[in-house]
């Protein structure tokens, strides 16, 4: 958040009044920006360009609709996705420069570009986070200055007043959620310290061998969301205790902010999606059941117990297909030469 008379504050202002001076007024007669005109094509790669340049997510046209309403109302789900998701550069930057002379940023400078990258995901399962972290931020004290970082950015994104609150307390969620995860992997534990194992693998280890571990986390997530009230921190709980129709955790952080909408609007077809880390493309399948599949064999591994009752159950019904179609063919081959 921008603090009135810092010298920090003035320059992240300054930049965010300068930039997209002259790519947010509407460019035709329904008041539609370019970043409008790109979204209700859903072109992702002008979208992405046009908020480089500093097009504003939360211009409306006359109807009084974003550019990301815009494109979802036209079913592209996945350029609402990156609209919704782009955070610029200016408020990474923006905590690489000391707040006084001679303090530190509350970022280090040479992890400026890593960060930016990292909030920028859009694939924000656990398993894919832990993936794409880069391990210089588990080096030394960089775990928590970044933790800390991304907590005042959840809190600058709930306190901004000029843009949707559902876009914001999504982003600001993220931060969040983004922050529980690089904790938990800086957290000091036996496993780590006793054998020097990389914390990436120890939680993916956990992931895979205690069940329930990630549900629970997750949970736990959730609750701990300091913006309570939110209109999305209410959807949330409200997912989750609507006893027998209540869904998991996971299912309703990747729902209601990771891509998991984007995944599935944009196609009459289910597309193929990892098992473990929900990346898409996925065309490594399940060695038993051929029902599921996964990145590479590292998905597979840290899913096999989740997906073992399931696994067994689908190789059960396949079987009992397959017999019953066997049973059907011979009877209709009964029928024709006269044998009832």
């Amino acid at each position: 958040m921008s603090h009135p008379g810092s010298r920090r504050g003035d320059r992240l202002e300054q930049a965010d009044h300068a930039r997209g001076s002259k790519v947010n007024y509407g460019s035709d007669d329904n008041q539609n920006s370019p970043l409008h005109m790109a979204a209700v094509k859903g072109n992702t790669e002008i979208c992405s360009l046009l908020l480089t340049l500093g097009a504003k997510r939360y211009v409306t046209n006359y109807i009084d609709r974003t550019a990301a309403q815009v494109a979802e109302d036209n079913g592209y789900f996945h350029c609402a996705t990156i609209i919704n998701n782009y955070v610029p550069k200016e408020e990474v930057r923006y905590y690489t420069i000391p707040e006084y002379n001679g303090c530190e940023p509350k970022l280090p400078p040479e992890l400026e570009g890593l960060f930016y990258k990292f909030i920028m995901m859009t694939n924000i399962h656990p398993v894919k986070v832990v993936f794409e972290l880069p391990s210089v931020f588990l080096v030394n004290e960089n775990a928590l200055k970044i933790v800390k970082v991304l907590h005042l950015m959840s809190k600058r994104q709930f306190y901004k007043k000029e843009e949707c609150k559902s876009t914001t307390e999504m982003l600001s969620f993220k931060f969040h959620y983004l922050a529980t995860i690089l904790f938990e992997l800086a957290e000091p534990n036996d496993d780590t310290s006793k054998n020097q194992t990389d914390p990436k693998d120890v939680f993916l280890q956990k992931i895979s061998t205690i069940e329930h571990f990630l549900q629970k986390f997750l949970h736990d997530c959730i609750v701990k969301f300091s913006y309570k009230d939110t209109a999305l921190f209410r959807q949330m709980v409200s997912y989750m205790v609507q006893g027998m129709d209540s869904l998991p955790p996971l299912d309703i952080i990747l729902l209601l902010v990771g891509n998991k909408r984007a995944q599935s609007g944009e196609s009459t077809n289910e597309p193929v999606t990892c098992a473990a880390c929900d990346e898409i493309n996925a065309s490594k399948k399940c060695p038993k059941c051929k029902a599921v599949k996964y990145c590479n064999r590292a998905c597979l591994q840290i899913h096999s117990l989740m997906h073992k009752k399931k696994c067994k159950q689908i190789r059960r019904e396949i079987k009992d297909l397959k017999s019953s179609e066997e049973t059907s063919v011979l009877a209709k081959c009964l029928s024709i030469i006269g044998i009832k």
